[in-house]
């Protein structure tokens, strides 16, 4: 058994792969394996990563496109490392990076990652709050907040899971959501886990404004109703924990009023009719919402919670008339 199962998904990043590789190709720690799910690429990416198919801890699938959580998914399939980590096609790892996650007493490794451009100037460096081993309750404790401010509990970036955790409980990338589909996957990681082990280092360099990047997404394509879902398995978690502090729960519901408001907005050119469905099923989903906003979503919210559906309805058709 190799010790580390690398996942690249890759699609269409014929500019960037080759360094991806290489990285890999680089690494001070050797004992892994290269699993490169080509996800339906029509650009030279699929040719360019069977050039390195010479090396045998190298292996590359060439599947129909079906987005970035199918492919993830296919390489969780295939892997057969003690551990296994995500690196994306356009993304690069520094020589030592696998040697630095690599900790066999721990089930989990997180470390941190470095936001790029183009040139390679830094844009910023994302780094765990905590450091060393922590019982997960500690985890809990500052968990939420620090997931909202740098996401960093949800990147597939710096970190390393215990294959077997992973397939015990057969856990994969829910291929339904296009956005925080990682964070998802890893909350039923977390779920299972005792003890993460935190490592100040960052040696994941994440390009950032790639043209067919998966974060680049417009509000009416999101399905929100998922992200509440992901916010309430979230809850969920900390309250069985007993971390689900005051100013956790006004975290919460500031995300889940956000996701109220932006629904409404994007739906305010559809008739009564579907508006009034829309309507119900938003109130089902996210029952709990905060009056602790700003402006005209403010008083959009105080209808809602009063389930002043009419009122709501003709505010956004007045928007849509006079073109805001």
């Amino acid at each position: 058994m190799c010790k580390v199962s690398i996942i690249m998904p890759v699609y269409n990043k014929e500019k960037y792969v080759r360094k991806a590789i290489e990285s890999i190709l680089a690494q001070t720690l050797t004992e892994w394996e290269l699993i490169i799910i080509d996800d339906g690429s029509t650009d030279l990416s699929y040719s360019i990563c069977l050039e390195y198919t010479g090396d045998k801890r190298i292996k590359v699938f060439h599947i129909k496109n079906g987005g970035v959580s199918r492919a993830r998914n296919t390489g969780l399939d295939y892997a057969r490392g003690e551990y296994v980590t995500f690196i994306d096609s356009d993304d690069y790892i520094t020589e030592n990076y696998l040697e630095k996650l690599y900790q066999p007493e721990y089930d989990m490794i997180i470390g941190g990652l470095t936001k790029v451009n183009y040139e390679g100037i830094v844009l910023a460096e994302v780094l765990p709050s905590l450091s060393g081993m922590k019982e997960i309750s500690e985890v809990a404790a500052g968990f939420y907040k620090e997931q909202i401010e740098t996401g960093i509990y949800g990147f597939v970036a710096g970190k390393l899971t215990r294959r077997c955790i992973i397939e015990e409980k057969h856990i994969r990338f829910d291929e339904e959501i296009q956005l925080a589909e990682d964070y998802e996957f890893y909350l039923r990681i977390y779920k299972i886990l005792k003890k993460i082990y935190f490592l100040n280092f960052s040696g994941y360099y994440y390009l950032q404004g790639v043209e067919n990047s998966a974060i680049i997404l417009q509000d009416d394509k999101t399905d929100f109703f998922k992200q509440a879902e992901i916010q309430k398995k979230t809850k969920e978690i900390l309250i069985k924990m007993d971390c689900f502090s005051k100013e956790n729960e006004q975290i919460y519901l500031e995300r889940m009023t956000g996701y109220v408001y932006t629904v409404l907005l994007v739906n305010e050119k559809i008739p009564y009719k579907d508006f009034v469905r829309l309507f119900f099923r938003l109130k089902h989903v996210i029952p709990d919402v905060t009056e602790n906003v700003m402006g005209m979503e403010k008083w959009c919210i105080r209808q809602y919670i009063k389930s002043r559906k009419l009122i709501i309805f003709l505010y956004l058709k007045l928007r849509v008339i006079m073109g805001k």
